[in-house]
């Protein structure tokens, strides 16, 4: 069993604002108690969006034309010349590299306005107030609490969606937050950050035991950003290190 003494005392001292939530198949293990508080989501918005494509079935095989003036940074179709690509690339994209580009793209193909609506009413705290990389005084915003549902949905999804859901989610990019010290082919996860934000949402596995953990972070400047990853790190190694006992 996870050692909650020492997560307790590893948050503790960190500066800002921190939430962190440590479930397994039986349910919640740990909350701290800004667990259920909107955070801005930065790229754990996405988890979201492709639970809207999870609820509302898309052909996944149809191609699609990414408009050039469309095109924003962060992820890897900003520098890449193709711009017709098959559905499903373009959700892998948003999920494996975080793909601002396509996230934007997902949302504009169902439309932003509908897709808000069904966030608003399908979970206590969700938000989507911007597109990814507009600038604008509107933001996204989600809870430790929703994040770990939406990561849960997408991960116990049978079915092809979910296939290209999880495969995305296991060849994750970001790894320097929960995953930092964690060998390869153990996890599923997602990452966010902004300038003030560091956020991982991730199932730490062996065999069929896991941890889901969200550790949400809002703080100021580098070494208060270096505290929270910090913090980040040695919570993830202490989940893998229970599972494994190493």
């Amino acid at each position: 069993m996870l050692d909650f003494k020492k997560i307790a005392d590893i948050l503790a001292p960190l500066p800002g604002k921190t939430a962190l939530l440590i479930k397994d198949k039986t349910g919640v293990l740990y909350a701290s108690p800004l667990a259920g508080e909107e955070f801005k989501s930065a790229s754990l918005i996405k988890l979201a969006v492709a639970c809207y494509y999870q609820a509302h079935p898309q052909d996944l095989s149809q191609m699609v034309h990414v408009p050039e003036d469309k095109i924003v940074e962060g992820g890897m179709l900003c520098h890449l010349a193709q711009r017709d690509w098959m559905l499903r690339d373009i959700l892998d994209l948003m999920l494996s590299d975080s793909d601002n580009t396509a996230t934007n793209f997902l949302i504009d193909f169902i439309g932003f306005a509908k897709m808000a609506a069904w966030f608003e009413a399908e979970f206590a705290h969700l938000h989507l107030g911007r597109y990814l990389m507009e600038v604008t005084d509107r933001e996204n915003y989600l809870s430790a609490e929703t994040a770990l549902e939406l990561l849960e949905r997408l991960l116990a999804d049978p079915s092809p969606f979910g296939q290209v859901c999880q495969k995305a989610l296991f060849y994750q990019e970001s790894v320097n937050k929960l995953l930092q010290d964690l060998p390869e082919g153990c996890s599923y996860s997602k990452t966010g950050e902004l300038e003030d934000t560091e956020h991982d949402a991730a199932r730490i596995f062996s065999g069929d035991s896991y941890y889901d953990i969200c550790f949400m972070s809002h703080y100021t400047g580098l070494e208060e950003r270096e505290q929270i990853l910090l913090a980040q790190n040695a919570v993830g190694k202490l989940a893998y290190q229970d599972l494994t006992g190493k």
